[in-house]
């Protein structure tokens, strides 16, 4: 059976973590599976000065990818890819980064654009959910947010927006490990930028229905769901209102006031300084798009880039089992 297994290491280099997937693809059919992950929450958005990513942030991205290397090399893997999205995206210093990594590991990073991501992702939510019929998806990272609207497998509108739950962090609070939690006028700062962003793309204004959510700010506002709402195991298609999740964060700004943050701090330890801004973004976008249920999928660029390759190497695929 191991002959037919091919093992491909799959490495997304984001804003906020970085994060590889180990799959195990049936050389008959293309089918694949995951056998094995890891992640590092590096915040790579909180070591960028000035336009480039500093010294410091580039040594720590510089072990955690020869670590990761280290481990796709002990299955061993067949092949092994990595791939950045708005953590190197439009740096000054990408290339050298680039350069350094190629150097001194021998794996070439790929830079790939918000079109390309946001495209990346509508191949996962089809594949993942393949009874779709129309709908929204929404990828929102550390950087940047990608939006796509979709009716079955055609693209009707997407875009990469300049909203992350880390940026927005950095950019409008003063949130620290100390003292992770914005106040109310950062918060309203926040807010009020996400709606400006937001207005420029009238093609989203009012499109209502059901979105599908991907990325770590998703998965903190399910764990948070899940524990306010007693919803049960946190899997893939897990769902909430609109509504919940306004509950959602109402209930996560008492707690800051009334608890400092006790609440937030037990259920997403690793996400406490950058959840309150994603979650304050998700609000504005989803009373501007007029969206009224939210889908998490743990689908997401990781699994598009890799059908992607599929489909060029394995053109027989069928649906992940």
């Amino acid at each position: 059976m191991q002959d037919v297994i091919f093992k491909y290491a799959v490495v997304d280099i984001g804003a906020n973590s970085v994060r590889m997937n180990i799959y195990d693809i049936d050389k008959r059919d293309g089918s694949f599976t995951v056998c094995a992950f890891a992640r590092s929450m590096l915040g790579l958005a909180a070591y960028v000065k000035n336009g480039a990513l500093d010294g410091d942030g580039q040594g720590k991205l510089f072990t955690v990818m020869r670590e990761f290397l280290a481990r796709a090399n002990s299955y061993p893997c067949d092949k092994f890819s990595a791939f950045a999205t708005a953590s190197l995206r439009g740096l000054s210093n990408s290339e050298k980064i680039r350069r350094d990594i190629k150097t001194g590991l021998g794996i070439d990073v790929e830079i790939i654009s918000g079109e390309t991501e946001a495209s990346y992702d509508h191949a996962a939510i089809c594949s993942r959910f393949p009874d779709a019929q129309k709908g929204v998806l929404i990828d929102m990272g550390g950087g940047s947010t990608e939006i796509v609207l979709f009716e079955k497998e055609k693209v009707t509108a997407m875009a990469s927006l300049p909203i992350g739950c880390v940026m927005l962090m950095k950019k409008f609070t003063a949130c620290s490990k100390k003292d992770p939690f914005p106040n109310k006028r950062e918060l309203s700062a926040i807010r009020g930028y996400v709606k400006n962003t937001l207005a420029a793309h009238p093609e989203f204004q009012n499109v209502g229905g059901s979105a599908y959510l991907i990325g770590g700010t998703a998965r903190a506002a399910a764990k948070l769901h899940t524990a306010l709402f007693d919803g049960g195991t946190l899997s893939d298609g897990y769902d909430f209102s609109g509504a919940d999740l306004k509950k959602i964060a109402d209930t996560a700004f008492r707690d800051i006031r009334e608890d400092g943050g006790k609440w937030i701090r037990e259920i997403v330890p690793d996400r406490v300084t950058s959840v309150i801004p994603g979650i304050a973004a998700y609000e504005q976008i989803m009373e501007y798009m007029g969206l009224d249920r939210f889908v998490m999928s743990t689908a997401g660029v990781r699994e598009g880039y890799l059908i992607e390759y599929l489909k060029k190497n394995f053109p027989q695929r069928t649906p992940e089992s």
